[in-house]
């Protein structure tokens, strides 16, 4: 009896692996295959799509998400667009890869939840959280008492408002798949799949952060972050008393930079596709509410563990530094640069 069970359990994890190398895979073939002409985020922004008559299409648009039912998605893909660059893929693929590559389609940049291949499983998050971090950050996620006395520095306390204005979504993905250098904060990348990672970050944000749902930020989230990104001072000046020439850094940023965070900030530069974690998005939302400019020379002298971002201050003075940050600061972050001297 022990023995099947044991055969089952096995079937079992292979069942729930085999699901998690399949969503790789397809997305492995959408970033292939289609992400050249429509680009990693689906917006029709990819290397070729500039160059294309008519362009590529932008999945995540209003109109796209109401005119392109999955029977057309698949039907494009597996026939081809007449008149446009889109050829035919019904002889590449068979009929079930076709089916999963629409759906994620859907799923992945038209935020079609009724077909979502796989859901954020918040039993499933409190599940991995108790077994693997509750250990140091605290069954409630506000930093076991022994680790704090413990360990230096102290585990994150998910509750306090410095952890809300501090951890973005992508910082926190990245930290639970590569650890934190310098912390007790191991990497889970062999022990926790992809969707499991995603799991137990959705479980922290909702139930300890109270930030919604990982991927979404519901009205009254996102009215809390408003209140909490007031607290970052954006007229903060540079340590040591540096002004940046903001002719200066555009000069350094449009020459070495712009490869990764794209030549308008947005994170799209021309390497950018081969970049993991993504370059940061100096134009987004999230961006403008923190990145002042003390945040941004430090980020720019440090550089990014785990990533392709190196630390400039090995190799460039602090006035260089002061520069680029200062041309980041305004040309991307604020529309109206307040400087306080």
């Amino acid at each position: 009896m022990f023995k099947k069970l044991a055969i089952l359990i096995a079937f079992y994890i292979t069942g729930l692996n085999a699901v998690a190398d399949d969503s790789d895979h397809i997305a492995s073939i959408y970033h292939k295959q289609c992400a050249t002409c429509h680009g990693n985020a689906g917006d029709g922004q990819g290397r070729a799509g500039a160059s294309l008559q008519p362009v590529p299409t932008n999945f995540s648009s209003e109109e796209s998400k109401s005119r392109l039912t999955l029977k057309k998605i698949k039907s494009a893909i597996q026939l081809g667009v007449p008149g446009t660059a889109m050829v035919a893929y019904s002889r590449r693929f068979d009929e079930q890869t076709l089916d999963k590559l629409s759906h994620f389609i859907r799923q992945q940049f038209m935020d079609d939840k009724s077909i979502k291949v796989t859901r954020l499983n918040d039993e499933a998050g409190k599940a991995i959280y108790t077994k693997h971090c509750s250990a140091c950050h605290g069954d409630n996620g506000n930093t076991a008492v022994w680790a704090r006395n413990a360990l230096n520095p102290a585990p994150r306390n998910f509750t306090a408002e410095q952890a809300k204005d501090e951890l973005s979504l992508e910082r926190m993905l990245t930290s639970v798949t590569y650890g934190r250098p310098g912390t007790a904060m191991m990497s889970f990348e062999k022990r926790l799949s992809k969707d499991e990672i995603k799991s137990v970050v959705h479980y922290i944000r909702t139930n300890f952060m109270k930030l919604g749902e990982v991927g979404s930020i519901p009205h009254s989230a996102a009215q809390n972050s408003t209140a909490r990104s007031n607290m970052v001072d954006m007229n903060l000046p540079f340590p040591k008393g540096l002004l940046g020439n903001k002719d200066a850094g555009e000069r350094f940023f449009q020459q070495n930079c712009f490869t990764c965070h794209g030549k308008k900030g947005d994170g799209k530069g021309p390497r950018a596709h081969f970049n993991f974690p993504k370059p940061r998005d100096f134009t987004s939302n999230e961006s403008r509410k923190i990145l002042n400019r003390p945040r941004l020379f430090k980020a720019i002298s440090h550089g990014k563990s785990r990533s392709v971002m190196p630390a400039w201050a090995t190799v460039i003075t602090e006035q260089q530094i002061a520069d680029i940050a200062e041309y980041v600061f305004q040309q991307f972050v604020v529309i109206e640069v307040k400087k306080k001297i």
